[in-house]
Order: structure tokens, then C-alpha cells, then sequence
């Protein structure tokens, strides 16, 4: 009888785990970190991202909805810092903070305001804007703020799309005139 030696099972890959992609040379490195940007660029993208807080400022100051400030200073840093990204774009600023607000508005409405409808209304947006196409992160906070603080509706919209409105134009603005890379790379 002949005794085989048999080698342990390779160790199990935990779901989800990066591997690096490998050549006849071994593991490929991950790529390296895009440059810096220069200070003018910076200087610029700044100033832009100030200029579009100042305006959300303005806009919950007069409508008394300040927290509306946070999710869509969150899209402006988005627009103004990082012009080319996928979630800066038109159609994600928009349909994501409409969708979002849309979703928590009926979360509440069906489930009730706690913390728990409102992660459930963060949830749904965020595979809503999936199926759509129009993933925009800062939206999902959106989603909570609605629940949480459970504003009228149509203000709420109307002033939402006005918000986020206002910062695309901005970013529009600033790509015109220099101060931030081509803006938007696609309107829809």
C-alpha cells in the first residue's frame, strides 16, 4: 500500500478579498496614487466649494431647513473637488438627492420616524440610485435627514432641487471660468 502525501487545502479567501492580479513575473503592484494637485488648483477648488457652501448657507437660513446644508455640502465638495467622478455628475447630484428625499419621505410616511426607518431609507435610496444609475452618496444622508426630521414634503422637494441645482451651476460656473476641471463631463 502506497502512502500519498497529501498537502494541506490552501488556506479559504475571505469573501470579498482584493487579490492583486498577477503576470508570468508575479503579483502586478496596485497602481500609484494620482499626483498631487497643484496649489492653484486647490486654491480654486476651495474657493469654488466655499462659494457654493455660502450659497446652501443662505438657502437653509431663509428656508429654516439648516440641516438640509449638511448631504448637499457633501455634493458640492463632490462637485467642486472632484468634477470628473461618475457621482458628481448632473444626473446623479439630481436624481440621487430627489430619490433619496423620495425614499424617506415614504419610509416615514409607511414606517414611522426612528433611526431605524431612517438606515432603511438609506438603504433603499442607495439601491434605487443603483437601478438607475445615478449614485450619489451624500444623497443617502438625504434619505435620514427626511425621516429623522420629517419636513414638509413639497418645500422640502422644492427646496432640495433648488439646492442641488444651484451647486451643478456652480460647478458649471467654475469649470467656465478655470477653477475647476471640465465640468460636467455629461449633463444626463
Amino acid at each position: 500500500m502506497s502512502r500519498s502525501i497529501s498537502r494541506p487545502p490552501a488556506p479559504a479567501q475571505p469573501v470579498g478579498a482584493a487579490t492583486l492580479p498577477t503576470s508570468s513575473h508575479g503579483p502586478t503592484p496596485p497602481p500609484a496614487p494620482p499626483p498631487a494637485p497643484t496649489l492653484r488648483a486647490t486654491a480654486l477648488s476651495t474657493l469654488t466649494t466655499t462659494a457654493a457652501l455660502l450659497i446652501l448657507v443662505a438657502l437653509g437660513r431663509t428656508s429654516g431647513l439648516l440641516l438640509m446644508i449638511a448631504p448637499l455640502a457633501a455634493t458640492a465638495m463632490i462637485v467642486c473637488g472632484s468634477p470628473a467622478l461618475p457621482p458628481a455628475q448632473p444626473r446623479g447630484v439630481l436624481l440621487g438627492q430627489c430619490l433619496s428625499a423620495l425614499a424617506g419621505l415614504t419610509a416615514g410616511a409607511l414606517l414611522g420616524r426612528s433611526l431605524w426607518v431612517a438606515a432603511l431609507a438609506a438603504g433603499l435610496s442607495a439601491g434605487l440610485m443603483g437601478l438607475l444609475r445615478a449614485v450619489h452618496a451624500p444623497a443617502a444622508a438625504t434619505a435620514v435627514l427626511v425621516v429623522v426630521q420629517h419636513p414638509a414634503p413639497v418645500r422640502f422637494l422644492l427646496l432640495l432641487v433648488l439646492g442641488s441645482v444651484l451647486i451643478v451651476l456652480v460647478g458649471a460656473a467654475a469649470a467656465r471660468i478655470g477653477a475647476i476641471g471640465g465640468y460636467p463631463a455629461r449633463w444626463w
